[in-house]
């Protein structure tokens, strides 16, 4: 990876915690692999405007899991 990607903590886990499909199993939509790809996709592109631009093995190689 040419880039290491600064991720500020406290602003991930507010991205995590406003999509609680990443984290609570009580819900439903938790067991949807589809929704949580869409949430994880959601936190990605808020921390990195480039994510859609990159390719998939940019995604991969950047820790992310869209």
């Amino acid at each position: 990876m040419d880039k290491e990607m600064n991720i500020d903590n406290d602003i991930f886990i507010a991205l995590v915690e406003a999509r609680p499909v990443l984290w609570d199993n009580t819900l439903d939509i938790f067991k949807g692999i589809n929704a949580t790809r869409e949430a994880w996709s959601q936190v990605c592109y808020e921390l990195n405007e480039d994510f859609k631009e990159m390719e998939s093995k940019e995604k991969n190689e950047s820790g992310t899991f869209a």
